[in-house]
């Protein structure tokens, strides 16, 4: 019995192990900006997630813009978190041209995909 439970447990730490490991990689997609004048614009957004251990994630992001919306917080912003249950809670440290902005990614992963919100709630979603 005590070899069962074991054997259990080794095998639900390496399948967390290894779903924490799939995360890394590099995620590309857009999110949804509000603009006072033209409405919904998608800008494109990257994130580069470098390490997972331990429910701890590291990343970087990349948030764009296109010429018309977006320019004033545009720019790399690192990025740290945590991931469990298939959530993943990423905060950024000041960034933007000024670095005045900041970044809060609430995603939940499926496959290779990322969907969830920048902030309070432009809807995002990436794909690996």
């Amino acid at each position: 019995m005590r070899l069962a439970a074991f054997a259990l447990g080794f095998v639900v730490a390496a399948v967390s192990a290894y779903a924490q490991e799939s995360l890394v990689g590099i995620y590309n997609g857009s999110f949804n900006w509000q603009t006072q004048s033209r409405g919904v614009i998608p800008l494109p957004i990257s994130l580069k997630i470098t390490s997972v251990a331990d429910g701890k994630v590291q990343a970087t992001a990349i948030r764009g813009h296109n010429n018309k919306a977006g320019q004033g917080c545009a720019g790399e912003y690192k990025m740290s978190g945590t991931y469990g249950g298939n959530k993943l809670d990423l905060k950024s440290e000041a960034g933007g041209p000024a670095g005045d902005c900041s970044m809060h990614l609430m995603l939940v992963v499926e496959d290779r995909k990322l969907k969830g919100t920048l902030g309070d709630k432009a809807e995002v979603e990436m794909h690996k």
